[in-house]
């Protein structure tokens, strides 16, 4: 089911119908709803209603865009209390500074271009926010800094990493007084068909920036995922004000009387999810117990996916609306309609859960296609810091965790949730050398957040737990870890290059306690790549068991040629000695790969240092 077309604003020949669904619902009585607008024949026009609750009027345009808004008045029927409110069109596809709505007439911004996706199991996501990514990057043009076309202009950078797939923080646009500024928008969303317009390079184009960046993004061979909450919206949506008699954005809402509002509440039978489930943080619930719950929200991922041209969504705070084993309601509903709305080959990524048997059963169930897994983040600390490798092991190999084949895992080192892993042990910058190894050699899908490249240190959170909203990056420390930056792109080529790093094969190998180096293979059958980490300061010599037939190995990270024999690995030394005992630097790694996918000529582009 497409988007209702009776909903919103629509431009007609010569003129424009409006259409706000406000049906009396409850205790709640909708008696009138009139538009008032500028750029219309008529100032105010009276809505004429039908028996589903649609209002609706029409009228001659007379400028290129039309600001409006809807007065609505209703009636306690128990009371017969009258009260009158002024909302904004909870469908516009704009949004204007004063909170109206906009209808751009003739506007011509043309539907996004056909494009093909990369298959799930081969992204490399990069997680930002629109503002703080470029806000203060010295090599973005100044007036797009903080900008979906300052996006555009780190294309390149993100090519440069291997990246085939990013992930916006919320986009929807807030236009809510109570939360201004630059905002995470996870809690604050009033106008969910609207790009953000803070966020646009000129004003009152924040749609047409927005298809620009996925036009952009797309020509590069770029997915474009978008965070989606779906759980809560803010207290100043349209559809709580008009249900509310003594509406308060600074109080909670009202909702007994509402088609659409509520409490729905998670269910999961972790206990220790119990804070989780009935929380709002701060905004209100969808209630999918309320069939309009949900066609509002299939009619909100109709427009980012048709009109809007996005290729997937991440889904916030999973365990909110999620009815434990019910696909037929709340987050399990939601991803199926995704599916059914941006087709098969769409990206239904959902928070981390509760657990991790909870994960499983989620993906297992539903129609996610993919979830962001905690273990990977949890077994990289253990790891980092020498808490032993056994962690680590198990997380490298999703088919002994469980995960379905074609449902990888999304895994990642830092994220907007937590803190960045540079202030978690990852100090000095070279210590995170073997974790970002680990990560672009895993057999999920890795996703990068921003920054993590040049070992980015900015705390993320305030010493109170609340997100750190306004937290540009520095991108002047690209200089100071230069090498790590170089290794991300280096990484990220390897995995474009090798299929056996896109594969759920992983071959456990050894595991070193005392060096702390663990080992382990990457590919189906017999491993194609094997991967030595080091996750000690100081290099290590080890023996590098080779589950393998007997041959010649291409070492990536240093361009050198070993040789397993008696399935061990060695290394034929300058001086004729052959050492049977491999020296892995420290905090670094080896990669052996039975092929040598890559030319002398790209290794020194990627990984020689100009020393000249």
């Amino acid at each position: 089911m497409r988007p209702d077309v009776r909903r919103g604003a629509t431009e007609l020949e010569g003129g424009a119908e409006f259409v706000l669904w406000a049906p009396s619902y409850g205790d709640v009585e909708i008696e009138r709803v009139d538009v008032r607008a500028d750029g219309l024949a008529d100032d105010l026009l009276r809505c004429e209603p039908d028996s589903d609750g649609h209002w609706t009027a029409r009228s001659l345009t007379v400028a290129p865009k039309v600001l409006y808004d809807f007065l609505v008045h209703a009636r306690v029927k128990s009371t017969g209390e009258r009260y009158a409110r002024v909302v904004s069109d909870p469908y516009a596809r704009e949004v204007h500074r004063d909170f109206r709505s906009v209808l751009s007439v003739g506007s011509n911004i043309p539907p996004p271009t056909p494009f093909v996706r990369p298959a799930l199991r081969d992204l490399l996501i990069y997680e930002l926010h629109v503002y703080n990514f470029t806000a203060e990057d010295p090599t973005v043009r100044g007036t797009v800094r903080g900008t979906y076309a300052g996006v555009i202009a780190k294309l390149p950078h993100l090519r440069s990493l291997g990246v085939n797939a990013i992930e916006l923080m919320p986009v929807f646009d807030y236009s809510d007084p109570w939360q201004v500024g630059v905002r995470w928008n996870y809690i604050t969303a009033c106008h969910l068909f609207a790009p953000h317009r803070g966020y646009a390079a000129h004003e009152g184009e924040a749609r047409r920036e927005f298809l620009e960046l996925v036009e952009a993004c797309h020509a590069e061979g770029i997915a474009v995922i978008i965070d989606a909450v779906f759980n809560q919206v803010s207290r100043r949506i349209s559809y709580a004000r008009i249900y509310d008699p003594r509406h308060d954005p600074r109080e909670p809402t009202d909702t007994r009387n509402n088609p659409l509002l509520g409490n729905f509440g998670g269910t999961d039978p972790n206990p220790g999810s119990e804070p989780y489930r009935d929380k709002d943080w701060g905004g209100v619930d969808l209630d999918y117990t309320r069939p309009e719950a949900l066609q509002f929200v299939r009619d909100v991922m109709s427009v980012w996916f048709d009109e809007l041209g996005v290729d997937g969504m991440r889904f916030d705070h999973t365990l909110g609306f999620y009815r434990w084993k019910d696909q037929s309601i709340g987050a399990g509903a939601v991803a199926a309609a995704a599916q059914e709305i941006g087709g098969g080959d769409c990206y239904r990524i959902a928070e981390h859960f509760s657990n991790e048997h909870n994960e499983l059963e989620l993906l297992k169930d539903g129609a996610f296609n993919s979830l962001w897994a905690k273990g990977f983040y949890y077994a990289m600390d253990d790891a980092m810091h020498d808490r032993g490798l056994a962690h680590l092991e198990h997380r490298m190999n999703i088919r002994a965790e469980g995960f379905p084949e074609e449902k990888p895992p999304v895994v990642f080192l830092d994220n907007h949730d937590d803190e960045r892993l540079s202030n978690r042990g990852g100090k000095p910058w070279w210590r995170l050398q073997p974790p970002t190894i680990a990560l672009l050699t895993h057999p999920g899908v890795p996703m990068l957040y921003m920054g993590c490249e040049y070992a980015e240190d900015d705390r993320t959170r305030y010493t109170s737990g609340l997100p750190r909203e306004l937290n540009p990056l520095d991108w002047a420390q690209t200089e100071a870890a230069a090498p790590l930056l170089r290794l991300h792109r280096a990484m990220g080529f390897l995995r474009r290059r090798l299929p056996a790093l896109r594969t759920a094969g992983t071959t456990p190998i050894w595991r070193h306690e005392a060096e702390r180096v663990l080992v382990y293979g990457r590919g189906e059958g017999e491993p194609s790549v094997i991967v030595a980490l080091n996750f000690h300061d100081a290099a290590q010599r080890v023996r590098i068991p080779v589950p393998a037939a007997d041959g010649v190995w291409r070492e990536f990270l240093f361009n050198l040629a070993f040789t397993s024999r008696d399935r061990e690995m060695h290394f034929h030394g300058a001086d004729d000695v052959v050492h049977d005992r491999i020296l892995i630097p420290g905090s670094y790694a080896h990669i052996y790969c039975r092929e040598k996918v890559w030319t002398d000529a790209e290794w020194v582009s990627l990984l020689a240092v100009d020393r000249t």
